[in-house]
């Protein structure tokens, strides 16, 4: 096939893929387009595209960062997103960005962890060693790993491979040690959402990786002071009326402060730890069974310097 003929195919199947989408913007006003689209797979389209995969995949990638921020403003439907980044980094499998990108949204704002992972795995196998950015996506494995599936195995090994690299961070041969020691502890979930936050470039992405960092240190503070009032009452025999009781008499080292504005305090109702911002999920309720000793109190959560 002649030059022009292959020029000419490509940019008819190129309009014809974006000219569906203006139709149904005018068939279907207020509507979410990407319900009635159909796009081929990454495979057919790299065959259909005879050499301008990059192009096509870059004209892709501006539909997916439309899509995004569309639907994270209005109905957080994003029912085609995993499918738009699958074409998009088959088409173009070394641009390293779609699949960074992807790797986080799809976990922490879509909910598809799986899909989040085999996007990582798969940017892992096809993007150079080389690019500066590569250790995120080992990385970004590991917080899955390690805040969805509640694998430490599997993200410690992950994290130990980010390590290898010289441009990720220097702490992160701590955060390795940490993830071994303890597997659970909600500084490590507040590191890696510390450093997502960091590299995300979209402002609506860091805007709610923000709001998942500031449940995950709310959620620190209830149980501290969950554990403060329990020591509390095994020491003295008495509930505590107050949270400023805890810190007189020594059990917790210092206030908890709520990131999201609310304010924690001591129901005199309930006996229950609860917040000015109410969760029904996450109130603690107080129990007289199973005491802490006052030396396994932890501390009250604090956000990590950054390096």
């Amino acid at each position: 096939m002649c030059l022009v003929s292959r020029i000419s195919l490509f940019i008819l199947l190129t309009l014809s893929l974006f000219y569906s989408v203006q139709t149904l913007d005018k068939k279907y006003p207020g509507q979410a387009v990407e319900s009635f689209l159909y796009l081929p797979s990454g495979t057919f389209l790299k065959g259909a595209a005879l050499g301008y995969d990059e192009m096509l995949s870059d004209l892709l990638w501006i539909k997916v960062i439309g899509y995004f921020g569309g639907h994270i403003r209005t109905d957080r439907n994003y029912t085609w997103l995993a499918h738009l980044l699958d074409v998009v980094t088959t088409l173009d499998p070394l641009y390293q960005y779609p699949y960074e990108f992807g790797g986080v949204v799809l976990a922490a704002e879509v909910g598809e962890v799986d899909k989040s992972i085999a996007l990582l795995k798969k940017g892992m196998k096809n993007v150079s060693r080389n690019d500066p950015r590569y250790w995120y996506f080992p990385f970004f494995l590991a917080y899955d790993y390690m805040y969805h599936k509640d694998d430490y195995l599997t993200a410690a090994h992950y994290l130990e491979q980010a390590v290898k690299f010289p441009q990720s961070p220097a702490y992160l041969p701590r955060l390795v040690a940490r993830l071994y020691a303890n597997a659970d502890s909600p500084e490590v979930a507040v590191t890696f959402l510390q450093e997502m936050i960091k590299a995300t470039e979209k402002q609506d992405l860091r805007e709610r990786l923000k709001e998942r960092l500031d449940q995950v240190i709310h959620r620190a503070n209830m149980k501290v002071l969950k554990q403060g009032v329990e020591s509390f009452y095994l020491k003295f025999q008495k509930y505590p009326a107050s949270i400023e009781e805890l810190l007189a008499a020594g059990i917790i080292p210092g206030m908890p402060v709520d990131p999201r504005g609310g304010t924690y305090y001591i129901s005199k109702e309930s006996r229950t730890i609860e917040n000015t911002i109410p969760e029904e999920d996450l109130e603690v309720h107080i129990k007289k069974k199973e005491q802490p000793r006052a030396d396994d109190l932890p501390l009250p959560m604090r956000i990590p310097e950054e390096n």
